[in-house]
């Protein structure tokens, strides 16, 4: 060995611990920012009770797993608080719900597990108080994990801090830790599982393949709509990694393998094959309604509740469902669309139910206009910029575009097919965030330049479409908008 490799060695060490440090700092400062942001609006709504049926139902979940009673919601102590609310809506007798509660599978068991685990260490009464201050945890660590996932793509420092900043203060992703929503813990397994599954198309590892199945696998736990894309990943594993089809069958292995158990408990609740969480029959049912729009809408949502058990009530609403698409095959497909408008529409419906309640109190016109463009401005700035950053990426780094066009169109595809609402495009923020700020530092991407020239039709199409799809849904959203903002509008008294 020469005298020349032995005293590179400890200099090549040295770097590579000052990288990892400096990178280990970054990310500290970077979680420690997006945190004291989010802490400070959960603070302020620390003391709000919860106010949607979701919420509840999760709450129920967390609380039957931490006393013991198993995965089961609606017990008679859950009823003393909610028969009220359910009573004029529901011919079902309060007598027909066991004293523990209805064994069910209609949610996915992540996120209820998640609270449960707070739960535990936490005293009922600050429950959703300690809730709220985890989640902000959850909502910062999307920060560091954005700028991982730009500088993985090779992006430039300033860009990935960019992206971490732009991640911490979008607006609804700010309030999202004060609501008790699967989201708060899917967006953060999701990005996560799309970073490591990227890592391992440069490097074979069989430690990063079983950490990116088990991250797989955790984020199915919390929603199955991430099924399709670890199916994609798979095969993305096979075609990119070094360790090819080794690779891939390790990774979903251990993605499905985490979930088996909890598929099978539930194929025996149901009495036939399951998977981790019931309720497409469900909500194609409510999307394919007669009088329905394609979208959720509560008075529809009821009835079949009063069929207690899932498996039945998943059936009930499959046929139904069917029968609807049968009947008007060309409404059906009109449908379809109208989701996809939704999927990529403005983040209003929260929004809206709380203020038309009179939740947050009138607010003067030019701050609520100031608020409405906040829910309108950043989605929509984000959705064209991050495709063209994706464009640009596509012509360099091509395994990249591929993984993350797979994440972003195998999340949309179930949406669109099943029930699609604005809040489900959140998923795709920190992904789309650093490929956002290379749209927006990259001058190539405007008018006039390279991008659009003729041989660049595809990019062309591409923002044409983006283009189309936000305006659809502004158009969309006008009659309810001009309600809002006449005097009054606090007290409309929408439903969620």
């Amino acid at each position: 060995m020469s005298s020349a490799s032995v005293s590179t060695r400890p200099e090549l060490w040295l770097t590579v611990q000052t990288k990892l440090a400096t990178f280990s700092n970054a990310t500290i400062l970077l979680f420690a920012g997006s945190f004291l942001v989010h802490l400070v609006v959960a603070l302020i709504f620390i003391r709000y009770p919860i106010a949607l049926d979701d919420m509840y139902q999760y709450d129920m979940l967390a609380r039957s797993i931490r006393d013991g009673r198993g995965y089961r919601w609606y017990s008679q102590d859950d009823l003393e608080v909610l028969w009220p609310y359910y009573e004029p809506m529901v011919e079902v007798e309060r007598s027909a719900f066991p004293d523990e509660g209805l064994p069910t599978a209609h949610r996915a068991p992540g996120y209820p597990l998640f609270l449960a685990l707070l739960y535990v260490f936490t005293p009922d009464a600050a429950r959703f108080a300690v809730a709220r201050v985890a989640q902000a945890g959850l909502a910062a660590a999307l920060a560091p994990l954005a700028a991982l996932m730009g500088r993985r793509a090779g992006f430039r420092p300033r860009v990935c801090l960019l992206a971490a900043i732009g991640v911490s203060l979008y607006p609804i992703l700010m309030f999202y830790p004060v609501a008790l929503a699967s989201e708060n813990l899917y967006i953060l397994l999701g990005l996560a599982s799309l970073i490591t599954i990227y890592r391992l198309g440069g490097k074979y590892s069989p430690g990063g393949a079983v950490l990116a199945g088990l991250l797989a696998g955790l984020t199915m736990l919390t929603r199955s709509v991430f099924a399709p894309f670890v199916l994609l990943a798979g095969l993305w594993l096979a075609r990119f990694s070094p360790g090819r089809k080794k690779t891939a069958l390790v990774f979903l292995s251990i993605a499905f393998g985490l979930c088996l158990p909890w598929a099978v408990r539930n194929s025996l609740l149901a009495g036939k094959p399951a998977f981790v969480e019931g309720g497409a029959g469900y909500n194609l049912y409510i999307a394919n309604h007669p009088q329905g729009d394609g979208g959720f809408i509560s008075s529809i949502a009821i009835p079949p509740l009063n069929i207690l058990n899932d498996a039945d009530r998943e059936q009930v609403c499959m046929q139904q469902a069917i029968t609807f698409i049968r009947q008007d095959p060309l409404e059906a497909a009109r449908r379809a669309v109208v989701r996809l408008v939704r999927f990529m529409g403005i983040e209003g419906r929260e929004f809206y139910y709380f203020y038309t309640n009179n939740l947050l109190g009138p607010i003067g016109q030019p701050w609520l206009v100031g608020l409405i463009l906040q829910l309108i401005l950043p989605w929509g700035f984000t959705l064209i910029l991050g495709a063209a950053g994706l464009w640009l990426t596509w012509s360099k780094e091509r395994k990249l575009a591929w993984l993350v066009g797979m994440y972003l169109i195998s999340y949309l595809l179930p949406h669109v097919a099943i029930i699609a609402e604005p809040r489900f495009h959140l998923a795709w923020v920190p992904v789309l965030m650093p490929f956002a700020v290379v749209g927006w530092s990259t001058q190539k991407f405007l008018p006039g330049q390279r991008l659009f020239a003729r041989k660049n039709i595809g990019f062309t199409l591409l923002m044409v479409g983006v283009l189309a799809l936000i305006l659809s849904s502004l158009m969309n959203n006008l009659p309810v908008l001009s309600l809002i903002l006449q005097p009054g509008g606090n007290e409309l008294r929408f439903a969620y």
